[in-house]
């Protein structure tokens, strides 16, 4: 008997199903180098975070996450300028502010960045994906730290 091709939509909206019914978080899937994780974000909406497919691409190594001591109650709050614009966050994870441990930052205040330029890394469940500007412009802020847990829509950068 031949086997049936999956349908990643279909599997999708079964487990969505299921996460809702059964009022879970998240659920994890692998099957035949296929790998679905859907996520709750919200009693309202499901949302895919990722499919995988083998082989897996080549990717940037990253280091972990440095502790600090510092609360996130502790970070400077920048008032935000009406004639400035704003870089956001296209996803959740991890950022990272330079291509590999060691290297310069992307980004600095002061300079010059033109739209699709990268401006961080965002790990999302072991994938390093590089974040391009949506803007162009001058550097006014970087409200971003390394190894800094990002959420989706937060501010990256301020551009004037």
């Amino acid at each position: 008997m031949a086997k049936k091709p999956i349908d990643e939509i279909e599997v999708i909206r079964e487990i969505s199903k299921i996460l809702k019914d059964q009022n879970l978080s998240e659920i994890e899937i692998e099957r035949d180098d296929v790998k679905i994780r859907v996520q709750n974000q919200g009693l309202q909406t499901s949302q895919v975070s990722q499919i995988i497919s083998s082989p897996p691409p080549t990717q940037v190594i990253a280091p972990e996450p440095i502790p600090t001591s510092h609360d996130e109650e502790e970070r400077p709050t920048l008032s935000k300028q009406e004639s400035s614009k704003y870089v956001k966050s296209p996803m959740v994870g991890t950022c990272y502010l330079s291509p590999e441990p060691g290297s310069k930052p992307f980004i600095e205040i002061g300079k010059k960045i033109n739209k699709g330029d990268p401006i961080i890394i965002i790990e999302a469940m072991k994938t390093f994906n590089t974040i391009p500007s949506t803007e162009t412009g001058i550097i006014k802020n970087i409200f971003v730290t390394e190894g800094q847990p990002i959420e989706f829509g937060e501010d990256i950068i301020e551009i004037e």
